[in-house]
């Protein structure tokens, strides 16, 4: 258990917070425990521990323990990258007797949850798993748990394609939590065929539709695909084909401040909409991320998923994007943007001040770095795709951040072969 009345109070350990640590122990053996002393152990280098003892005594047969009068404290590397997991173990010891237990600690709020209750759960076990392999940390469930779901920074749900379908009723449980969670700030993904418009109109299922900004339109049979995204958002220069459940799939337009972010190339419909209403983020899609087909380039599931957790404003070295729905700042300018060989980045500067120029991967490494002092107030590099070691880099989605004495820009920039 995590007590941090110290520090901001919502029961998790934050980076670069210290808080009291305590563990619950229930004896199922055959032993009255009445020394029962413990010590915590930790070698991650995001944590330090200041008390690593904890003191239980008497605990008899069948009996529950927690060391609330004598926890162990820890605190948090300020730096330590949000979802990170922790590994400790405790030794606990009486007489003669010694036992070890691990668990682990996540340093803040985990990345991602995937919420899965498809009948056929293919594209959420595939989203889990892409997400895992970029690095995030998150949970994988077919049901929305009934906890506080605000240890999670994004939750994805995948409620799969009619007629095998899962239906979220109209003001339920379910329903109701979604939208507690987005109305609080939440960045929530939602796929499905026939979310926006066959089982809100049809069905009586619970409407998304204003929440995420799409308007439902129609639906077609069997002619999902090939897909596209759409200049000038996080989706530009993506391209797929689709090879998943195709059946009865939803027509979506943008509302409000729903942008599209997809549409049916050889259909004339559109399938996928962001949406980033200051206080939250949203994605919906009426078909599978699971079931589109991998291409070459920047036209992944893993460079798409990425994407839009970026749009989340959710990377993995804990840097804020200011990206959102569009590639540019107001102050910064991406041209040609996807490119090949060369592209212009032109930002606003302080004339005679440092300035660094800094451009990251799609996991938040720093590939290419440049420092000087600018002589006007607006300047431009010209960036080759390379980095500071002149190797080309392969295509994909990096980030450039531009920082001055006085302000900070950020950009996405799409790199093809």
């Amino acid at each position: 258990m995590v007590y941090d009345a110290g520090g901001n109070n919502n029961g998790r350990v934050d980076p670069g917070e210290t808080v009291d640590l305590t563990a619950i122990f229930k004896n199922v053996g055959g032993y009255n425990f009445t020394n029962l002393n413990t010590t915590l152990h930790c070698t991650d280098t995001y944590i330090t521990i200041n008390d690593n003892t904890g003191y239980f005594g008497g605990l008899p047969v069948d009996s529950t323990g927690e060391n609330i009068g004598d926890p162990y404290i820890i605190t948090a590397g300020s730096s330590a990258p949000q979802g990170h997991m922790a590994e400790f173990h405790i030794i606990t010891t009486d007489g003669s007797f010694i036992d070890t237990f691990y668990f682990d600690v996540v340093i803040g709020t985990f990345h991602y949850l995937v919420w899965n209750p498809d009948p056929t759960p293919t594209s959420g076990q595939c989203i889990d798993s892409l997400l895992s392999v970029l690095g995030y940390s998150g949970h994988h469930y077919t049901s929305l748990p009934a906890t506080d779901l605000g240890v999670y920074q994004a939750i994805l749900g995948c409620c799969g394609v009619y007629p095998s379908r899962y239906l979220i009723e109209p003001s339920g449980p379910e329903a109701t939590a979604i939208e507690d969670y987005i109305n609080g700030g939440g960045r929530f993904y939602l796929e499905g065929s026939a979310v926006w418009y066959i089982d809100p109109y049809f069905f009586g299922a619970h409407d998304f539709c204003n929440l995420f900004g799409i308007s439902g339109i129609s639906y077609s049979y069997q002619d999902m695909g090939p897909i596209a995204g759409e200049t000038s958002t996080f989706t530009q220069g993506m391209a797929f084909d689709y090879s998943g459940d195709n059946q009865y799939m939803d027509h979506i337009n943008p509302q409000g401040t729903g942008f599209l972010i997809f549409h049916d190339t050889n259909n004339g419909y559109n399938c996928g909409v962001a949406n980033d209403e200051a206080i939250y983020q949203t994605v919906g899609t009426s078909f599978e991320l699971g079931g589109l087909v991998d291409g070459s380039a920047i036209s992944t599931r893993k460079a798409l998923l990425d994407s839009i957790m970026h749009f989340f404003g959710i990377n993995l070295t804990g840097i804020e994007e200011n990206t959102k729905s569009d590639i540019k700042t107001a102050n910064l300018n991406i041209h040609p943007n996807p490119f090949n060989q060369t592209t212009n980045i032109t930002f606003s500067a302080i004339a005679n001040s440092i300035t660094t120029l800094v451009i990251y991967d799609a996991a938040g490494r720093a590939v290419k770095s440049h420092c000087w002092q600018p002589n006007r107030a607006v300047d431009q590099i010209t960036w080759d795709g390379k980095d500071d070691r002149e190797n080309r880099l392969s295509a994909g989605i990096y980030f450039v951040r531009v920082q001055t004495e006085m302000n900070e820009q950020w950009g996405k920039i799409i790199l093809f072969d």
